[in-house]
């Protein structure tokens, strides 16, 4: 890979970096801030000392800046302002989660930084009044670690929200966990195998992640029928996986629908895919030659997957993945999809729509244009606005008052 070559295509406007993957995640985590979290201004005084590229210099300034925000919560819970001690908490929480991206996930300091982010989040919903709890489901003689909000004691429909390759049970809580809270409904946020730290308890991607939402509704003791899932990324995918088998989930949103992941990956990774055997061989130390920053993050993939190196991810992917058969889909849907997407995901949302559209199923799609601030991968330059497109859709779907 090329230095400024993305590893997928996420946005279409260059926001402060050269480097695609790190101005990727800069966007992204600048959108948080518009739910929970740090400003904007944080945001580029931190990136006014990293250079382009430079992962050493992205972890350097976040994890400096999440020791400044760790202190100020401190001192603020010690004054007894639990609001501004939250505020404060999260904002240490997702400085954190920022620098993990570009954290070699083969180093303790990885994992040592991934329970930090875990503890701030923590800290934070126990200095404020949402009603957040840490859960576990069962799941093939382990355990899946999430979080559950639940509204309120009164009966409440259910949203459960699972991320992709790049999330965690911390991310779900912005993409829609803490709205949907708002918005009168009780939250699911599960890590499922590959997601999180599940890898490091042997819990890798499998071919059906559909097998471990089913565990969880299992679990759930749900108090309505109304069960609702959101898929974002590669949670386009495994939400299709679930909801093709389980008829218990009555309504889907994802950003993107995906059913067929291996030419996703076929697409994405062509590059990676044709490349000669002996660079094949070398893996990741050719790629790092040219791009640091990618470098780490297939590395973090492999682990995922529980595989010696990307290439050999990518190759499993196209031998192994299963397409969904959305025929068998037949809920209400509401499909998210950015402008700056790539062609593939564009083109699989618009088989999809096209195919529930021609069997009367109650399906849309929002399509978000450079003009709406929210066309990149998952909305996240402007989650408010897709918070407000997915919850009024879900109030009519469930018929709310």
């Amino acid at each position: 890979m090329k230095e400024n070559e993305a590893i997928l295509k996420r946005q279409e406007y260059k926001i402060k970096f050269n480097n695609k993957d790190m101005d990727f995640l800069f966007n992204w985590i600048m959108g948080i801030g518009y739910v929970v979290g740090m400003s904007a201004g944080e945001m580029f005084y931190i990136a006014s000392g990293i250079r382009d590229g430079n992962p050493g210099d992205w972890r350097k300034y976040f994890n400096s800046h999440t020791e400044y925000l760790k202190n100020e919560a401190e001192h603020a819970k010690a004054e007894g302002y639990m609001d501004l001690a939250s505020h404060l908490y999260f904002s240490a929480c997702y400085s954190q989660r920022a620098a993990l991206q570009f954290t070699d996930v083969q180093t303790q300091e990885y994992f040592n930084g991934f329970h930090m982010m875990e503890t701030f989040f923590m800290d934070a919903v126990d200095c404020s009044h949402i009603p957040l709890k840490k859960v576990a489901v069962p799941f093939n003689g382990k355990e899946l670690p999430g979080y559950m909000i639940f509204h309120d004691d009164k009966p409440k429909d259910t949203i459960m929200i699972v991320g992709g390759g790049d999330t965690s049970r911390e991310d779900l809580f912005y993409f829609a966990g803490h709205p949907g809270w708002k918005n009168g409904y009780n939250v699911l946020m599960l890590d499922l195998p590959g997601q999180g730290m599940n890898p490091a308890q042997g819990l890798h991607f499998s071919v059906d992640a559909g097998e471990a939402i089913s565990a969880v509704l299992d679990w759930y003791d749900a108090p309505t029928e109304n069960i609702a899932i959101m898929g974002l990324s590669g949670g386009g995918y495994f939400t299709a996986q679930g909801i093709e088998k389980d008829s218990r989930i009555k309504a889907w949103i994802a950003s993107t629908p995906i059913y067929d992941v291996a030419e996703v990956f076929r697409v994405s990774f062509r590059s990676a895919v044709k490349a000669p055997k002996a660079v094949i061989r070398l893996g990741a130390k050719v790629i790092s030659n040219f791009n640091e920053a990618a470098d780490i993050n297939l590395k973090k993939y492999a682990w995922q997957f529980g595989t010696p190196d990307f290439l050999t991810s990518v190759n499993e992917v196209l031998a192994q993945a299963r397409v969904v058969d959305y025929k068998k889909i037949s809920i209400p849907s509401l499909f998210l999809v950015g402008e700056g997407e790539s062609r593939e995901l564009q083109r699989q949302t618009d088989v999809i729509y096209n195919d529930f559209r021609s069997r009367g199923v109650d399906v849309t799609v929002k399509r978000f244009s450079g003009a709406s601030g929210a066309d990149a991968h998952c909305q996240v330059n402007n989650l408010r606005l897709m918070h407000a497109v997915v919850f009024d859709w879900l109030n009519r779907i469930f018929v709310r008052e």
